[in-house]
């Protein structure tokens, strides 16, 4: 029994690789904070500043490169160490731009408490919350401010906000933004309100995505207590911030991991012994 362990760790450590590399545009400059997943697997991480990145996973697996502003790419791990992004080309019809007026303001969203937090543990990933158009927007029909609630263990951690169009099968489209915004958030629980004013971005009417997405990064690293029935003192590696959640009566929200977009139908939070269906902190301000 000895010589088959010891063989299945050397078999298993032979397998998996440490991938590391850069992500380029096509001018040959590095692209900051660009999420990566391992396709169908719960591993990713985001390329730095730099555009650099390092990641560890087995052999002859698919890597899907997510950045604002370019095509989605997908490659098979191999020696290249550099990733070159084409820039994304948009269907400019879906976005509506015109001046606003900004003198009558409207909260969409729904929240009011929060029931806990989501951390992101060491895997990059969005969190998305659907916001279906109602005929009074028409009163206001500008995205004013983006308001997400966060929690954080440590100050000046990195999150990204993401704006996407919908679907026909209801999931996201295309980013209604073409540019990072990254928000920087203080320790402890925050109410965050991004401006959104210059987009003069229009309410579209089958609806919009705002997306929650959490950037694997040193800065956002932190360890994280947690108990166990072996030991009260487990320490596990997570990334800052994490993004307050309420329940609600419907679920609302899809998520992005593994490379995909995924149904969070059914999804829920034991609150109490009684299930309910939680989705992110986030709201809307619209304006005239």
């Amino acid at each position: 029994m000895r010589k088959l362990t010891l063989l299945l760790l050397v078999v298993s450590n032979s397998i998996y690789s440490q991938f590391k590399g850069i992500v380029l545009d096509e001018s040959n400059k590095p692209i900051s904070y660009v999420n990566i997943w391992v396709e169908n697997e719960n591993i990713g991480t985001t390329s730095n500043e730099d555009g650099e990145f390092l990641i560890n996973t087995i052999n002859e697996k698919i890597l899907v490169f997510s950045a604002v502003g370019f095509e989605t790419k997908k490659i098979k791990i191999s020696n290249n160490d550099k990733v070159v992004l084409q820039t994304a080309i948009y269907n400019l019809e879906e976005i509506v731009i015109t001046k606003s007026k900004g003198s009558i303001e409207r909260e969409i969203g729904n929240f009011k408490k929060s029931i806990g937090s989501h951390l992101s543990g060491s895997v990059p990933w969005i969190y998305a919350k659907r916001f279906e158009f109602d005929g009074v927007y028409k009163k206001t029909p500008f995205l004013k401010n983006a308001i997400v609630f966060t929690k954080s263990k440590i100050k000046n951690a990195k999150f990204k906000l993401r704006i996407f169009s919908v679907m026909e099968n209801g999931f996201p489209g295309e980013d209604l933004l073409k540019e990072d915004i990254i928000v920087v958030v203080k320790s402890g629980k925050i109410k965050n309100v991004i401006d959104l004013s210059k987009f003069n971005i229009i309410f579209p009417d089958n609806g919009i995505f705002i997306a929650y997405e959490w950037m694997i990064i040193e800065e956002n690293k932190y360890l994280y207590k947690s108990f166990s029935k072996e030991s009260s003192n487990t320490y596990s590696i997570t990334y800052a911030p994490a993004v307050m959640v309420h329940k609600v009566e419907t679920e609302n929200t899809v998520a992005y991991r593994e490379g995909k977009w995924i149904s969070r139908k059914g999804s829920s939070l034991k609150e109490n012994t009684n299930k309910v269906v939680i989705e992110p902190a986030i709201n809307l301000t619209l304006t005239n």
